[in-house]
């Protein structure tokens, strides 16, 4: 049925199993016995015996309940792959006419799995499967189709799911906020993720080291190296630490928009965080710009952080030493240079 059992540890073998099928009518024993089978074997990541018992109970017409199907079917996501917790899903709840009801929290887990594959389509029929079964989906399987959408491009369609989330009654949480947000960032909008920001305020939705971090991707993306800041120093502020994604994108718009100095004194600052882990092309952008500027000394000192952190300078790292000594007049090291990254 859909999903093959290949376990050498298989139902018949185990011991426990026998002896609650066997005592089950002598004892008058209840189904809920199975499901503490179930979810042990699950915990010990033995799910083809779980699912040998599940089909052996259902052949004996006992059924386990939604909740271990549930941890079941999410055992099968991690373990496996998203079809084969998706095959599991229709065995356990399409075969059984209507005397296993699944809940959204099995739709919520299939659609996820689908979705961190990219498989935008299988989201889709998920959610089209949760509608037909009567299931009424909450605000995160919401958060997580818009999150799809949003991803493919559809910002309009991540707005009409957003609109009928709000048609139904429920209340978007912060997951739902930062995924419209990130959508507009990311498509240029950033003034829309503003006034999704300031409604997340006034509705008492607390802002998330991510919700930051999406505005200020929209603010670099816009080049308003002035919102970046003011939103950069919100996030400290609150005890937020930023990613080394957005530090680059916020070095090169400082560098662009205000100063080398600026981005570099903020590099310096986001260096002091002991989990950050800087990015060869922030550390490349400040070098090529301080030697612009003709400032070679505080280049080569990067230089040196540079190389601590196992990046290896590239062609055009050198070719900014030597436009940078050449414009101070020092062709002699600059024809040094030249020479050494042709022997590279």
């Amino acid at each position: 049925m859909g999903v093959e059992d290949s376990g050498e540890f298989c139902a018949k073998k185990c011991k426990v199993f026998r002896a609650l099928v066997e005592s089950y009518r002598v004892c008058d024993s209840a189904p809920f016995v199975f499901d503490s089978l179930i979810v042990s074997l699950l915990e010990m990541n033995k799910l083809d015996p779980c699912i040998d018992i599940v089909r052996m109970l259902h052949n004996r017409g006992i059924i386990v309940n939604v909740g271990t199907c549930n941890e079941f079917i999410s055992s099968a996501l991690k373990t496996r792959d998203c079809f084969f917790g998706y095959d599991l899903y229709k065995e356990l709840f399409r075969c059984e006419n209507g005397k296993l009801v699944p809940n959204v929290h099995v739709f919520n887990d299939l659609m996820l799995s689908f979705h961190r594959n990219g498989l935008l389509d299988m989201v889709e029929e998920v959610w089209i499967e949760m509608v037909k079964s009567n299931c009424e989906p909450n605000a995160y399987s919401y958060s997580i189709l818009m999150e799809g959408y949003c991803e493919e491009g559809g910002l309009e369609k991540a707005e009409k799911v957003w609109e009928e989330l709000r048609v139904k009654g429920l209340n978007p949480d912060v997951v739902g906020y930062n995924t419209l947000i990130g959508g507009y960032c990311r498509m240029g909008e950033v003034g829309k993720g503003e006034e999704l920001y300031r409604e997340m305020g006034l509705r008492g939705v607390e802002g998330t080291r991510v919700t930051y971090e999406h505005l200020i991707g929209g603010y670099c993306l816009a080049g308003d190296a002035d919102s970046v800041m003011l939103l950069y120093n919100d996030m400290r502020r609150k005890g937020f630490k930023t990613d080394s994604s957005t530090v680059d994108s916020m070095v090169r718009v400082l560098c662009c928009k205000r100063s080398v100095s600026e981005a570099l004194e903020f590099f310096k600052v986001a260096m002091k965080n002991a989990d950050f882990v800087a990015r060869e092309s922030s550390y490349e952008l400040l070098i090529k710009g301080l030697c612009d500027e003709g400032k070679t000394e505080e280049a080569l000192k990067l230089q040196a952080q540079m190389a601590g952190k196992g990046f290896r300078p590239k062609s055009h790292v050198y070719g900014a030493f030597i436009d940078g000594y050449l414009k101070q007049g020092n062709a002699d090291e600059a024809e040094s240079l030249r020479k050494e990254m042709m022997d590279m």
